[in-house]
């Protein structure tokens, strides 16, 4: 079972993929701010644990089962910072930490009943600025 701090590192991934054709493993490292070996430790349990591949200094690739994880955590945490930023008014930098931690222990139901409140009210999810205009 991976930590939520690898899983953190196979979002990241699948983040970076969405902007360009390949990742390295320096990329990972300079998005999370963290050193190369210690990005490639994280690495090397992805692709222990089948998300990722990758040759000895190659790119990194999201395995089939690493893309639906990865795209599953990330709208997981995009529904969550859109509930707290928008909805809540929580700044940005901090619903986005808040939702990286929260991310990690919210169940599928709970998830689908947030989702489902916030298509049920749109009108909550107008930007928080534009809701104190009108107050």
């Amino acid at each position: 079972m991976l930590t939520a701090r690898t899983i953190d590192y196979l979002e990241t991934i699948y983040l970076l993929s969405r902007r360009q054709d390949t990742v390295g493993v320096s990329q990972v490292a300079a998005e999370r701010g963290v050193t190369i070996p210690t990005a490639r430790a994280a690495i090397r349990r992805l692709k222990d644990a089948g998300y990722v591949r990758q040759e000895r200094y190659g790119k990194i690739l999201l395995t089939g089962r690493g893309l639906t994880n990865a795209a599953t955590v990330y709208r997981t945490h995009s529904v969550l910072f859109r509930f707290l930023h928008r909805i809540l008014g929580v700044a940005r930098e901090t619903a986005d930490a808040e939702a990286c931690r929260l991310e990690h222990g919210l169940s599928g139901d709970t998830l689908a009943r947030l989702i489902d409140f916030l298509d049920e009210h749109p009108e909550l999810a107008e930007p928080v600025a534009a809701r104190e205009e009108e107050a």
